[in-house]
């Protein structure tokens, strides 16, 4: 019996190290906001220059510092300052959502759409690290080895309902907002656009995508013959993990309450404690 208590004595104080240490190594904002604000001063003006529409979606500041401390990045990267600056950028008018630290319109943020998605996409090597997606259900992300590595070798991927496999696109992230500002979305997605779309994309929440049967890989689907219905962004997710089916209604944790303001520091959990703590 003795052994058993200081058994189980051991394994709580272990617990408690490592659950304080989780929580003290969470850098405040203050440590996070880098000198400047270059980065975000370039994508202001690529946005004004942008070819393509752009709405770069206004932040709520409580909630743009919560998601910057949950993500963990300086806003001296590109990354970091647009999750602080930015309720998320929707681009031909919400086709493609760029996202950021949340709004009204665009609820999910980074670090809280990739909560329990960077083990699922984790091997030994990499994770994928969720930054954008489009109406259709199509997913982009950085697929790099480490935290330091998303601006630098890092490169986005996209796994598309045509072909749910993760595709190179040859973009950095930096490259990624060239593609979208200014880029051919339209010989991108040439396939898969009917006519009036700009109208009903409108229309659409971005919590929501348009899931298409038969699906867009078939004869019929890329004839742009298939019926399309919408669901919720989390179960179109849940479809590609193989763990819900067509029309569930589950939402992620993102899309079932905003962020709210922490308390303090202590409050906040890292994304990347989660992405860590197995494989």
């Amino acid at each position: 019996m003795k052994t058993l208590t200081l058994a189980s004595f051991f394994l709580l104080l272990i617990y408690c190290t490592d659950n304080s240490f989780a929580q003290s190594t969470v850098k405040p904002v203050e440590e996070l906001l880098g000198a400047g604000n270059a980065k975000w001063e370039r994508i202001m003006l690529m946005a004004e220059r942008s070819k393509n529409k752009v709405q770069i979606l206004p932040k709520d500041s409580a909630r743009s510092s919560y998601a910057l401390m949950q993500s963990q990045l300086s806003t001296s990267t590109l990354l970091g300052s647009v999750i602080y600056n930015s309720g998320g950028i929707l681009v031909d008018d919400g086709w493609i959502r760029i996202l950021g630290s949340g709004c009204g319109k665009l609820p999910r943020s980074v670090p809280e759409w990739n909560t329990g998605k960077i083990n699922a996409m984790r091997n030994e090597d990499a994770f994928y690290l969720l930054i954008a997606d489009d109406v259709l259900g199509g997913l982009f992300a950085i697929k790099a080895g480490s935290k330091e590595e998303l601006e630098t070798t890092g490169q986005v991927f996209y796994y598309g309902p045509n072909g749910l496999t993760w595709q190179p696109t040859g973009l950095s992230y930096a490259s990624f907002f060239d593609f979208c500002f200014s880029g051919n979305t339209k010989d991108f997605y040439a396939d898969f656009r009917w006519k009036g779309w700009q109208e009903d994309v409108k229309t659409i929440d971005c919590n929501s995508v348009i899931s298409c049967y038969p699906m867009l890989w078939t004869r019929e689907g890329l004839q742009l013959k298939a019926n399309r219905k919408l669901l919720a962004i989390q179960s179109q997710w849940n479809l590609y993990q193989g763990k819900s089916k067509a029309g569930s209604k589950q939402k992620s944790v993102a899309q079932r309450a905003p962020a709210q303001k922490p308390q303090n520091n202590s409050t906040v959990v890292s994304m990347w404690s989660q992405s860590t703590s197995s494989r």
